[in-house]
């Protein structure tokens, strides 16, 4: 019978389809299996995908997060840290956060990892960017489609990072859509403290599968020891200084144009261009972004100053919100991690805390009213919370690895 629909309304009947849905489908007849794996209608179907995800209010949270163990070293005795385990799963963007599904990501040899699991560092489009290494960002990084089951492994970057007495302190990842060429990047930027803070940058394509050659970045002097990324408006934003002639350093945000491959800076407010950066961090806020920097009130009480970019690029829209959590948060350091399509912002604790208190998890906010919610997540030392979408992106990728 579907022999007999027009083209169009087969189409149409198919881009309402999920993922999982559209796979099976392409084992109906060899017309399906083309048209599903060709770019346009991968395209298209994630177009149509946000826009019902719009009409019926039906998005998702895709959440990370892992857990630390402390055990005694056999050599010595010394207590050391181990990296034991990641969870990855998706929660409906609603007011009771229930579960969606729980994800799954390829197995990697243990030998070529600095840790025992891949970390989230970044999700574009149902694309999911996982990496060895939280602070210091290891050699190992792949992009990965849960929904598709599909992997690509990037190859070696230019400058690898070989731990400690290695040439690279630490680097910064960002990843982001071209909507223009409709191509996916990825961006390492190297900083050597060994060469007088030199900095440089190569950027990864996905249509290309291969890494440009590196460039110097001359304008600044590093990033941020956060590293975070926001991509926001077709840019990638990290937090950036540079040393002044006089003495002391700027703060700022730099953005990277994925479409045009050029970098641009973003000013701060005025009053956090100089403050020590490791307590200052960056996220996306709806087509915005925004800064945040944890702080203690003058009775002892943790608190977070969080400043958002009413108006993107507008550096006099910069608007404050102080947070200083009660009732059973009270107490806690919290970080932003995403905002919600309520407008409300997923907060999760400062990196550290990883027993199993309660009070030490995954929270929302409202901040007009500054009232906090518990998520109902908690007793991991590392949270990674942002918005997702299902696709069928690296359907098309004939390098691209089932697992």
């Amino acid at each position: 019978m579907a022999h007999n629909l027009p083209e169009e309304i087969i189409h149409d009947i198919l881009y309402r389809l999920p993922p999982k849905s559209l796979i099976i489908c392409t084992s109906v007849c060899k017309p399906w299996n083309s048209m599903i794996k060709i770019p346009n209608f991968i395209r298209t179907h994630l177009n149509r995908t946000i826009d019902l995800n719009n009409q019926f209010g039906t998005h998702l949270l895709l959440v990370y997060c892992d857990r630390m163990v402390k055990h005694f070293s056999n050599t010595n005795g010394d207590i050391e840290e181990e990296l034991l385990e990641g969870h990855y799963n998706l929660h409906y963007d609603n007011l009771a956060f229930d579960e969606y599904c729980k994800l799954e990501f390829p197995i990697v040899p243990k030998e070529e990892l600095f840790n025992n699991v891949l970390k989230v560092v970044g999700i574009c489009n149902g694309l999911v960017l996982l990496e060895d290494c939280k602070f210091f960002s290891g050699n190992t990084a792949m992009l990965c489609n849960p929904s598709t089951r599909k992997s690509v492994t990037l190859p070696k970057p230019h400058y690898p990072f070989k731990g400690d007495g290695g040439y690279y302190d630490y680097i910064g990842f960002g990843f982001g859509f071209d909507a223009v060429t409709n191509d996916y990047k990825v961006v390492r930027i190297t900083v050597d403290e060994w060469d007088d803070l030199s900095v440089s940058y190569e950027v990864y394509s996905l249509a290309a599968g291969s890494w440009s050659d590196p460039c110097s970045l001359d304008h600044i002097s590093g990033l941020e020891r956060t590293c975070q990324t926001a991509f926001v408006n077709g840019a990638l934003h990290w937090l950036a200084f540079k040393r002044l002639t006089y003495g002391g350093s700027e703060d700022f945000i730099l953005a990277f144009d994925v479409g045009s491959g050029s970098f641009r800076r973003i000013m701060t407010p005025e009053n956090l261009r100089s403050l020590c950066g490791e307590y200052l961090y960056i996220s996306g806020y709806g087509k915005s972004i925004a800064l945040s920097k944890p702080h203690y009130s003058n009775i002892g009480e943790p608190c977070l100053d969080i400043w958002v970019m009413k108006e993107y690029g507008v550096e006099e829209s910069w608007t404050k919100a102080t947070l200083c959590p009660a009732g059973p948060q009270r107490g806690v350091s919290y970080l932003p991690s995403c905002s919600r399509k309520s407008g409300d912002v997923v907060l999760k604790p400062i990196d550290g805390y990883w027993n199993d208190d309660e009070r030490y998890g995954l929270a929302c906010v409202d901040l007009v009213s500054k009232q906090l919610k518990s998520l109902g997540i908690h007793g991991y030392g590392h949270f990674y919370v942002e918005s997702y979408v299902e696709s069928l992106v690296l359907l098309d990728k004939k390098d691209a690895v089932s697992y």
